[in-house]
């Protein structure tokens, strides 16, 4: 399963130094030789000068590739995909500029991560799992809706395993960096969370939303150096939140997650299901 050797095949995006470049280079190279056995030979890094480009150019993806569901991704300094077959790193300088050199970091490594153990299509254009359809059936869900629930699991899930295997690795300091930053709630993640109230189908999907950072943090709980203060991050992360629900979310990072292995497309069929008692209690008020 092993290569000795990724090529990384570089696209620009406006105005991009040779500085940024050589230094995310680097990240990406150091970090796939660490990261060996992997059998990624191949991955596209697309940078861009601009977030407003890459949004416009991912928007023009989604609708050439069929992409169907609801635009969630709050847009990110650093993403990843494989729509095309061949996994891909997309970086957005004018986000990565401002930011602390060890969330940089811990950035790049989490999307190098995914091009290993999830740079296939097969992770982005999923089949409804039995769990869903049973989900679907007790509470009467669009496919739509489903569609979004499915996506934001995967998200959850994918990410969970990303940071598994890198701390797994010895990247402990810059996840737990890239992980303080992603565990904040914003104001405009406040007034979310507001707009939905008394709308339980918006505030499944605002809760399942914030798995996905909740996901990347959870492998760092067992760190001895960070693990208490990871757990005040997640805890803080949720406190916005009624007691009844904060309380299911950290059953869920604490009783599940820690219970999957590594099939991912069964770790998605796991999480959902464990999703229900969030579920219930919001479509029973």
């Amino acid at each position: 399963m092993g290569n000795n050797l990724t090529r990384i095949v570089i696209s620009k995006y406006g105005k991009v130094s040779e500085n940024d470049l050589d230094m995310i280079i680097k990240l990406m190279k150091e970090c796939y030789n660490r990261l060996k056995p992997h059998n990624v030979s191949l991955v596209d890094l697309y940078v861009f000068e601009k977030s407003s480009l890459a949004e416009a150019f991912l928007s023009r993806e989604r609708e050439r590739i069929g992409v169907k569901t609801s635009g969630f991704e709050e847009f990110f300094f650093a993403m990843h995909d494989a729509w095309r077959g061949i996994p891909r790193i997309i970086l957005c300088l004018d986000r990565l500029r401002d930011l602390p050199k060890l969330v940089i970091v811990g950035g790049v490594h989490h999307e190098v991560g995914h091009t290993i153990l999830h740079g296939s299509i097969e992770y982005y254009f999923l089949t409804f799992p039995k769990p869903l359809l049973e989900l679907m059936r007790l509470f009467n869900f669009s496919e739509k809706y489903a569609t979004d629930l499915l996506y934001l699991a995967s998200v959850a899930v994918k990410d969970y395993e990303v940071t598994r295997l890198l701390c797994q690795h010895g990247y402990i300091e810059d996840q737990a960096a890239f992980v303080k930053f992603l565990l904040k709630i914003s104001e405009d993640d406040l007034v979310s969370w507001n707009l939905s109230q008394g709308n339980p189908l918006l505030e499944a999907l605002y809760i399942m939303g914030l798995f996905k950072p909740i996901g990347c943090a959870i492998p760092l709980l067992n760190s001895e150096d960070f693990g208490n203060e990871i757990k005040e991050y997640l805890k803080n992360y949720v406190s916005h939140l009624p007691k009844e629900l904060s309380s299911l979310i950290l059953n869920i990072v604490e009783e599940k997650f820690a219970k999957l292995e590594n099939d991912t497309l069964n770790n998605i069929s796991k999480i959902l299901y464990s999703y229900k008692p969030i579920l219930d209690t919001l479509f029973r008020q």
